[in-house]
C-alpha cells in the first residue's frame, strides 16, 4: 500500500451528549469538557488540521462562555454537526443503542469532508463509528477509515464499583465495548489503571492502548493572589462544594449523610452545583430533611467555567465522592484553583489527586468515613491551605496541550500503520 498523507481531517463522534453543552446538567459532564478542550488544543497545535464534531440534537444548552459560546461555522477548521434524528427523539441515553446505525448513516451523509480518522467517545459513539467506517469503505474511499475509541468509563469498571442505588449497566454496553476493544485501531485511556482494566475486563491488547491523561484549562482555572474563603481560618465553619451531575454515581448523597454525622460544634454547608433532569434532587432534599440538615444543603444551577472557577477559589473544600471516575476533571479543576479536595479513593481519582499532598482520598466510600475526612479538614485550616497550594502548583503542569499532542501522535501512528 502506498504511503498515505498525514492526518488532515478528523471526525469526532459524541453521540449522546454535545461536547459544547453546559457541564453539570443532563448527560453533560467531564467528557464534554474533555472533548471540547482537546479539540481546540489540537487545532491550535496543528494549523493544517480540520475537525468535524458529530452529536445528536437532544436539546442541550450550549456553553455561554469561553471558546464555545456559539457552534463553529462550516467555513472554519472546526465544524459542529448537531443531528436531529427522528428515530432518536424521546429516547433515554441507554436506549440510543437502537439508533447507532442511523446516527452513523447521518454522520456519513452530512460530513463535509472524508475523514482520515474517526475518534469515538463513549460506547454509543464507538458502536456508531464502527458502522460509519464500514459505510465509508462501501463508498470506495480506497483505504480503511481507522477508528480510535475513548471509553470515558466502561460498564465493567462501573459495575465493579457500583454503590447502593446505582443501576447495573446494560448488556448492550458490554457488547459494544468488547467490539471496540477488538476492532478499534487504538483505545485511548486516561490512566495506567484504566489501561489495566481494559486488559482485564475486555482483553484489550497492550499495543492498542494509549494512555493520555486529560488536562486543565489554566487560563480559567487558576489561583488569584489575595482571594481566600470567607471562613478561611475557621476551625469550625466550612462550605463544601460539589460540582457535577447530581446522581448516585457521583455521590452527593454521601455528603448529605455525612453532614448528619458531624459533631454539633461544626457548621458545615454543602452547595450542590448541577442539575440531573431526574428526581434525584427531590429525594436528596427529602433525605436531608429526615436527617435534620436540609437547611445546610443548597441546590444550585450549573454555571459557566469562569464562574465555577471563582466558586472553587472561594471554597473551603471541594468534594468528589464518586464511586468511579476515569480521571476526575472536576477534582483537577478545583485543585488548579487552589482548593482543598476530598475525593473517593477509587480509579482515576487516585491520579487526579495526590493523597496527602494535593488533597485527601477517602476510603471506604461510606458516610462515616466521609464525615471523618470532612471533620479533619474543617478543623485544620493550615492543612487546607497546604493541600491547595500544592494542588495549584501541580495543575499548572497539566495543560490541555499535552493531551492534544499525545492524541495527535496516536492519530499519526494509526495512519502510518495503515500505510504499512
Amino acid at each position: 500500500m502506498s504511503t498515505l498523507p498525514p492526518v488532515r481531517t478528523v471526525h469526532v463522534y459524541s453521540m449522546h451528549t454535545d461536547p459544547f453543552a453546559q457541564p453539570g446538567s443532563g448527560d453533560a459532564g467531564g467528557m464534554n469538557v474533555y472533548i471540547a478542550r482537546s479539540v481546540h488544543a489540537m487545532l491550535e497545535l496543528n494549523p493544517e488540521l480540520r475537525i468535524e464534531v458529530f452529536t445528536l440534537d437532544r436539546g442541550e444548552a450550549l456553553l455561554a462562555d469561553s471558546l464555545f459560546h456559539q457552534p463553529p461555522q462550516p467555513s472554519e477548521r472546526i465544524v459542529h454537526h448537531s443531528l436531529d434524528l427522528p428515530s432518536a427523539r424521546g429516547l433515554s441515553k441507554n436506549e440510543l443503542v437502537a439508533v447507532t446505525d442511523d446516527f452513523a448513516q447521518a454522520c456519513v451523509e452530512q460530513a463535509l469532508y472524508t475523514p482520515d480518522i474517526i475518534h469515538a467517545h463513549y460506547w454509543l459513539s464507538g458502536q456508531a463509528a464502527a458502522r460509519a467506517s464500514q459505510l465509508w469503505s462501501a463508498q470506495g474511499v480506497g483505504f480503511p477509515i481507522p477508528v480510535l475509541f475513548t471509553p470515558h468509563t466502561t460498564a465493567a469498571a462501573k459495575d465493579t464499583r457500583r454503590g447502593e442505588g446505582e443501576a447495573p449497566e446494560p448488556e448492550e454496553r458490554y457488547t459494544a465495548e468488547r467490539l471496540m476493544s477488538s476492532s478499534a485501531s487504538r483505545v485511548i485511556v486516561n490512566t495506567p489503571l484504566e489501561a489495566q482494566q481494559m486488559g482485564e475486563y475486555y482483553g484489550t491488547e497492550a499495543q492498542k492502548l494509549a494512555i493520555i491523561p486529560p488536562g486543565v484549562d489554566t487560563s480559567i482555572f487558576h489561583t488569584i493572589p489575595g482571594v481566600h474563603p470567607l471562613n478561611d481560618t475557621s476551625e469550625t465553619r466550612s462550605r463544601i462544594i460539589f460540582a457535577g451531575r447530581p446522581q448516585a454515581l457521583k455521590g452527593p448523597h454521601l455528603l448529605v449523610e455525612a453532614l448528619a454525622l458531624l459533631p454539633d460544634d461544626l457548621e458545615v454547608d454543602v452547595d450542590i452545583i448541577g442539575r440531573s433532569g431526574s428526581d434525584y434532587e427531590r429525594r436528596l432534599l427529602q433525605r436531608a430533611a429526615e436527617l435534620g440538615v436540609v437547611d445546610r444543603v443548597h441546590l444550585k444551577d450549573p454555571v459557566p467555567a469562569s464562574e465555577l472557577a471563582n466558586i472553587f477559589r472561594a471554597a473551603d473544600i471541594v468534594a468528589s465522592p464518586s464511586s468511579s471516575e476515569t480521571f476526575g476533571l472536576v477534582a483537577l479543576e478545583a485543585q488548579a484553583c487552589g482548593a482543598a479536595v476530598l475525593a473517593t479513593d477509587a480509579d482515576g481519582l487516585r491520579y487526579a489527586v495526590e493523597n496527602h499532598r494535593t488533597g485527601l482520598l477517602v476510603a471506604p466510600r461510606t458516610p462515616q468515613r466521609w464525615a471523618a475526612a470532612i471533620e479533619r479538614l474543617v478543623r485544620a485550616p493550615y492543612l487546607r491551605h497546604s493541600l491547595g497550594a500544592n494542588a495549584a502548583a501541580r495543575a499548572r503542569t497539566m495543560g490541555w496541550d499535552q493531551t492534544a499532542r499525545r492524541t495527535l501522535k496516536a492519530y499519526a501512528e494509526v495512519r502510518q500503520g495503515i500505510s504499512q
